[in-house]
Formats: C-alpha cells, structure tokens, sequence
C-alpha cells in the first residue's frame, strides 16, 4: 500500500495564519496515520525518515520529529513531535546577567549539549511492550490522572534521551517566552479559551473533555497560535493551562529547595526517588549545590531529618511567600502569593534562572501568576513534587510561571499531565 506523506515547503515568511494551517494539516495527517497503523506503530524506516524530513523542512527546522521505541527485541516506533531549543547563555535569558556561563538546562552529566527538544504538546500515551510510552502529538487529548512517579516513566519509557521535562528546560523556554520574545502566552484557563480573550468560537481550543457541562481539556495544541510559548506555530502549546505538568528536577523536603543538577533530570536512567542522593540544596551565600539539611532516610520515611544548620534556600509560610534559609512559618495546607512578590534574603543566580524566584521582586513581569507552596516538617507533605502551568478553570493567575509546590509524589487528579522532552544522549 503506498503511503501518502503531505508535500511540504518551508512555511516561515508566510503570515501566521498561513503558517498555522499548514501546521494543522500536516500533524494532523501524522496523527491519521499514526490511528491506522495502531500498535503495530511505523515499521519502515523511509517512511519514519521522511516524516522527520518533512517538519523539519515545513518549520525552517524549528521542529522535529523523534521516534519513540518500546524496548521490545523488535522495537515499534511511535512519533512524538519535538521543538528544538538551542544553547543559550545565562547572560542571554536572564535580564540583569552577565554570566556567560550556559542555562543549565544545556548540561547532563557534566556534558554539554547544543540543544534539547522539549514537546510540543502535552503528553498523550500509547502502550506497548506492556508500558505507557508518552508522546507529543497534534488534536489528542493529554494523558491525565498521573502522579510524579508516573509521569517520569510515561515519558522515560520511549529510550535513550526521552525524558519529562525538566525543571530547567520548563525555566529556559519560560525566560526565553518572556525575556527573548517579549510575550505571555495565552491558554485554555478559562474553560476551553483564554480568560482574556472574548467568548467567541475563534478563540477556543477543540473540547476534548466535559466537566460539570463546561469545557474542561481540550485537543494538544487546538488552539489559536497564541497559546504557543512564541505565538507561532512552532512553538510548545499549551504551557498556559488545560492541565498542570509535573516536571522533574525540583522539590521541597520540609521547606528547603531541592534540585537535581543542571539537567541532568534529563536522563531517565537516573534515581529521583525519595532518598536518592542526586538531591541537592542550594546554598545561600554563593548558590552552589551542597547536601541537603533535609534529608530522607528511605523512600517510604515521612519524618525527614533536619540538620538546623540554616544555610540553605527554603520556602517559608508566610504572606508572601518568601525564601530564607530559616524557616519560621510552617504551612498547615499550603501558601500562596503572585510569584512576583516572592521576596526574602539575596538570593543567588541559580533560582532565578530556573523560575524557582522571580529575577526582581515586584517588578510586575510575570502576570498574575501563582506561587503556592507547602512547607511540612513532617508527614506526608514533607516531600512535595513540582508542577508547572495550570488549568482549564484556573484564569489569569496562570501562565508559564506559576509554581505549584503543594503536592505529594502520589498526588494525581485529571487536571493534572506532563509533557515530554528530548536530549540527544
């Protein structure tokens, strides 16, 4: 049977409205062709090349698309559609830098990578060899009700390099949206449309979910151009609401700040459990990485040991939310405040370049986006895994920055998803 893969040609210079149909057209014959082949997923070679070829071509090559395998002896391949994010400086993101050193989202393992892919949309699964693979495609509806754990192996599970995405590579394109292209993107933070925009069917996504008879989820990357991180059609939609997206690399053990380093995250063979030891604290007074001063004696302890040292970022309670290396004000559910008026000690470079604190307190360039975060001594909340983004019904106090460190590893719910990523490894 021959296969007909859509002629393309490179669509930049084109008007927006022009480009975006030709996106449209193209993933969506991609995700045809994906429904007939089924789990038999894309045998041949050629026709795998040709599709990567064609976005690649189609997008200027600000797109790709990687091919997911389930591990089998005789793999079966998936598509996930990817956008390539090349290596920036620290002095090239953040606004008052002149640190020439790399984003640490450019760095695994202590090597250096001249790009990472994180996915275009939402993670939609498909199974196969007995697990969840995680992929990135156009019109599906995101694969929810997922905790933490769940969400490092749905996109893991694709081979070598797949990955969730990590906190850094989420901090990178959220600085590179606001700083580079001077934009927030909209999203489905209203039941289906932005809650800026007017209640006209142009301006919505295709439902793909109903909740309590109104729009809740819809279809990854449906819709207009302005959910996208850049307000084109080559960037990552949806970062702005439908459903929360755990990201791996940051936490919070009893209130302090814990992070993998750089982006090693990226590299799904790695232990992020409970009492892994690739946890980090950041230290105050330089931002090095340094052993926690909270630390967790097996994967099931909720009664972490505390050093009292207090030289370590952590989150304390209090209104707003501020960042000390002492905590005064434990949280009895979780506090909140506009991440822009997180506040609290001289803070170093590293949290502002991973969205962990805004760049300058106060100064109004993040929306009305959220920071909640709960800081438990003990109990199950004393480990608290990070998501990003925000909801259908969550208005305009989501966007790309808002910082939701208020849930456990088990914690899942149907607003809540991932979002694949990829690094060459």
């Amino acid at each position: 049977m021959t296969v007909h893969i859509p002629e393309v040609k490179c669509v930049l210079g084109e008007p927006i409205a022009m480009q975006d149909a030709w996106r449209r057209a193209f993933e969506s014959a991609l995700v045809d062709r994906f429904n007939i082949l089924g789990s038999a997923g894309f045998e041949s070679a050629d026709e795998r090349a040709e599709w990567t070829a064609k976005m690649q071509i189609l997008s200027g090559g600000k797109n790709t698309i990687k091919w997911t395998d389930d591990g089998d002896t005789t793999p079966i391949y998936f598509p996930t559609i990817l956008v390539k994010f090349p290596a920036m400086r620290l002095c090239d993101v953040l606004q008052n830098s002149t640190n020439e050193n790399l984003h640490p989202a450019f760095i695994v393992d202590s090597t250096i990578y001249p790009e990472f892919y994180a996915g275009k949309y939402q993670a939609y699964s498909v199974t196969s060899n007995a697990k969840d693979i995680g992929l990135s495609l156009y019109g599906v509806d995101p694969k929810t009700s997922i905790d933490f754990d769940d969400s490092v192996s749905l996109c893991g599970n694709g081979g070598t390099g797949h990955h969730l995405i990590t906190n850094a590579e989420w901090a990178l394109i959220s600085l590179l949206a606001k700083n580079i292209n001077s934009y927030q993107p909209k999203g489905n933070n209203d039941y289906g449309k932005d809650s800026s925009d007017p209640d006209d069917l142009r301006y919505y996504g295709i439902p793909t979910y109903i909740s309590s008879d109104k729009i809740a989820r819809v279809g990854c990357g449906t819709g207009p151009v302005s959910w996208a991180h850049d307000g084109t059609p080559w960037g990552c939609f949806d970062m702005n609401g439908n459903v929360y997206e755990y990201v791996n690399g940051l936490r919070l053990g009893a209130g302090e700040i814990q992070i993998i380093a750089n982006n090693d995250g990226a590299d799904n063979s790695i232990d992020v459990s409970r009492d892994s030891a690739l946890w980090k604290a950041i230290k105050a007074s330089d931002g090095s990485l340094v052993t926690p001063e909270t630390t967790f004696a097996s994967d099931a302890d909720t009664d972490p040991a505390l050093s009292g040292a207090n030289e370590t970022l952590k989150y304390d309670g209090t209104s707003p939310v501020s960042v000390v290396t002492e905590v005064t004000t434990r949280t009895e559910s979780y506090a909140s405040s506009p991440f822009d008026d997180i506040t609290g000690v001289t803070l170093p470079e590293i949290t502002s370049s991973l969205c962990i604190t805004p760049e300058v307190s106060g100064n109004n360039e993040h929306g009305s986006n959220y920071a909640y975060i709960r800081n438990d001594a003990s109990g199950s909340y004393s480990e608290i895994l990070a998501r990003r983004g925000g909801t259908w019904n969550d208005g305009s106090d989501r966007g790309v920055f808002p910082l939701i460190l208020n849930g456990t590893r088990s914690h899942d719910s149907y607003s809540f998803g991932a979002r694949p990523a990829f690094v060459n490894l």
